[in-house]
């Protein structure tokens, strides 16, 4: 295959032998995001026009975006390996970009957590839990925040970032049937500033706080949470959260038990 390596999840990278390198027009970022987010497949002429151009493409799409296309081969082909062709491949189904297993993080992330929740089922919980932080590990901020498309950021990278926060829900669960509670407090308060209205979060920084013997603070992080969905959304919590307040009320037994899969 190609000795490319490709990087989506943060800003967009592109090296080789460690090398970046880079790709500077704003469209030809576009156009290479787009593919990536789908390698190893084709993607539709009027699809990639649509992240391209947005509401407004020029008078003759299809040859703007094959110029846009030869000038992203003329950079990514040489760097491919000696003798093999570049990456970029072209059909009747429009256009895609050819990468390895290794050669794209995107990739690597889901099969890492494939393995992960493999290890899980076989109830090998610390193999799940390290897997998945280094699949997390690949995640170097937002998503493609240098590629300019109003498109793509509307209609593909909500679905990355909602991957992103169920496979941190997942470590989270993991790690506190491990009874690694402590550890969880600081980057749970963390997530639920950056991410008000996941619940999960919040209901997870609840059940680590009282396992650490703070159930005060396990209350008041629910009154805060009641506080902020009120304000902003004008909702209560929901059922799991509501719940797991009346729990700690109780100062139920359950709680301090390793919580069934799927729940808090």
């Amino acid at each position: 295959m190609h000795g490319l390596d490709f990087r989506v999840l943060g800003p967009l990278e592109v090296s080789i032998d460690t090398r970046r390198v880079p790709v500077a027009a704003g469209k030809q970022r576009v156009l290479l995001a787009t593919l990536l987010l789908s390698a190893n497949r084709f993607v539709a002429v009027e699809e990639l026009t649509e992240r391209l151009w947005g509401g407004d493409p020029p008078r003759a799409p299809r040859g703007a975006l094959h110029t846009y296309v030869t000038r992203l081969r003329q950079t990514l082909d040489p760097l491919a390996a000696r003798g093999g062709d570049g990456p970029i491949r072209t059909s009747a189904a429009g256009y895609g970009i050819e990468v390895s297993a290794g050669g794209l993080d995107l990739i690597r992330f889901r099969d890492m957590v494939g393995a992960a929740r493999t290890a899980g089922e076989r109830g090998d919980l610390p193999a799940e839990s390290d897997g998945l932080t280094r699949a997390l590990d690949l995640w170097r901020g937002p998503v493609l925040p240098d590629v300019r498309s109003d498109s793509l950021h509307r209609d593909v990278v909500p679905s990355l970032v909602e991957e992103h926060l169920r496979t941190l829900e997942r470590r989270h669960e993991v790690d506190l049937a491990l009874g690694r509670h402590d550890r969880l407090v600081g980057e749970l308060r963390a997530l639920t500033g950056k991410h008000p209205f996941h619940e999960r979060f919040w209901g997870q920084l609840m059940v680590a706080l009282y396992r650490c013997g703070r159930p005060a603070e396990a209350l008041e992080v629910y009154a805060e949470v009641t506080k902020s969905l009120r304000n902003r959304l004008g909702v209560r919590p929901g059922h799991e959260v509501r719940d797991l307040h009346i729990a700690i009320l109780r100062d139920d037994p359950r709680l301090s038990s390793t919580p069934p899969e799927g729940e808090l």
